[in-house]
């Protein structure tokens, strides 16, 4: 007996043990009790008419429920692969539309999300910029988080954070090329020294011939920003200016707010 045939056999004698309770008997065949479609069906094999297993439409159904299921846990594991790769702050995975607070900015990010094919195509990036604590860092999070939700890749970063961690040239170009998106935190916070400017200008420089994206957030001003004290920034200022549309976010520091919130409620429980 042949392998195909052995697997006939198989299907033919499993059909057999098919039945459950309230199926019945129609034309020779199983039917379901409670769609009451076939759960067998003949085939013509070798001269032969076999009966075999098939599925009726609650089976059909429950497995189209249960492909379903097995999908979106896969696309959960994909996703969470992709956040812990691209976020390594834990805090920042946190900071998500749903949580952020109603505003003409957040509502800008929003829409920046929904046209991204757009935004990807024409290597459209964004630079916010404004006062410590008025939500740049956290919108831009919002940003990134929404797209990982997308299953698109996104690495948040810093220039200090690549400063300290020891990736050579190569290792920079590599990460740069990866990511459809990257979103580098707070520039201008990192060290002036020779190092760390060149390391600046080379990231800036190799984002920039990937033709993707980037999201910058600094607390310089937009004069700082084009009229640089030091010179030496004047080329990555420049850069980041012609890859990035500039993003104004006012208002009081929320970090201030929330601290005075908590010296009120100090204040109310120590008298």
């Amino acid at each position: 007996m042949s392998e195909f045939d052995t697997i006939i056999n198989s299907l033919t004698h499993k059909s057999e043990k098919r039945a459950a309770e309230g199926d019945y008997q129609r034309g020779g065949l199983l039917h379901c009790g409670v769609c009451g479609m076939p759960k067998q069906c003949r085939v013509e094999y070798g001269g032969k008419i076999l009966t075999v297993g098939c599925m009726c439409r609650c089976e059909e159904v429950a497995w189209e429920r249960e492909k379903r299921k097995s999908e979106e846990e896969q696309r959960m594991i994909r996703i969470k692969k992709l956040r812990v790769n691209g976020i390594q702050d834990k805090a920042v995975r946190e900071y998500t539309f749903h949580t952020a607070e109603p505003s003409k900015n957040i509502s800008r990010c929003r829409k920046y999300v929904e046209r991204w094919p757009e935004m990807l195509s024409s290597n459209s990036g964004l630079l916010f910029w404004g006062n410590v604590g008025t939500g740049k860092t956290y919108a831009a999070a919002c940003i990134a988080n929404a797209l990982i939700d997308r299953g698109v890749p996104v690495l948040v970063t810093s220039f200090l954070k690549i400063l300290n961690s020891g990736w050579d040239k190569a290792a920079i170009a590599g990460e740069m090329k990866h990511f459809p998106l990257l979103v580098i935190d707070d520039l201008g916070a990192e060290r002036e020294n020779d190092y760390a400017l060149e390391i600046v200008q080379y990231v800036v420089d190799e984002r920039y011939k990937t033709g993707k994206p980037l999201i910058v957030t600094t607390n310089l001003t937009k004069k700082e920003l084009e009229n640089p004290k030091d010179m030496r920034f004047g080329r990555i200022y420049d850069r980041v200016l012609e890859m990035c549309v500039p993003v104004y976010f006012d208002g009081p520091s929320r970090r201030k707010k929330a601290a005075e919130e908590k010296m009120r409620l100090a204040r109310e429980v120590f008298g």
